[in-house]
């Protein structure tokens, strides 16, 4: 018996490696949460890349200061559209120079810094919250 189903073609992808850190303005809750700053780093991280798709503007990358604690760092690979990163290069590096990364993470970056605000917020609230409240 010949199986009429048609196999699933899943849009192409291509995997850019992405490192990612806090802004300096971060350091000093991310010290005081009370939770190694390098998991909250990385859950916004996954937050941030949850439904988020790559679009066809370059962005250029935030002026903001990073963190220099290196140890903080989330490193991962990324699937992104790879019609969506060809446009990017054909408009914006031609000559296929620069990381991919760098052609993405004006996009990316502010997201994965809103997350960490939003995590320490979430942080700070529970914090806030006498133990007896917490199950009324």
């Amino acid at each position: 018996m010949v199986s009429s189903t048609r196999p699933r073609r899943s849009p192409t992808t291509r995997k850019i490696d992405i490192r990612v850190n806090a802004l300096e303005r971060q350091e000093e809750a991310l010290i005081d949460c009370g939770v190694d700053p390098a998991h909250v780093i990385r859950a916004a991280l996954r937050r941030a890349v949850k439904n988020w798709e790559l679009g066809p503007n370059f962005i250029p990358p935030a002026e903001e200061q990073r963190t220099r604690i290196t140890e903080w760092r989330a490193r991962t690979s990324l699937a992104v559209d790879a019609g969506a990163v060809t446009a990017l290069l054909r408009a914006h590096d031609p000559l296929d120079v620069l990381s991919k990364w760098t052609l993405i993470r004006g996009q990316l970056e502010p997201r994965v810094w809103a997350e960490i605000d939003a995590i320490l917020d979430e942080i700070a609230e529970n914090a806030a919250v006498p133990q007896g409240d917490a199950e009324a």
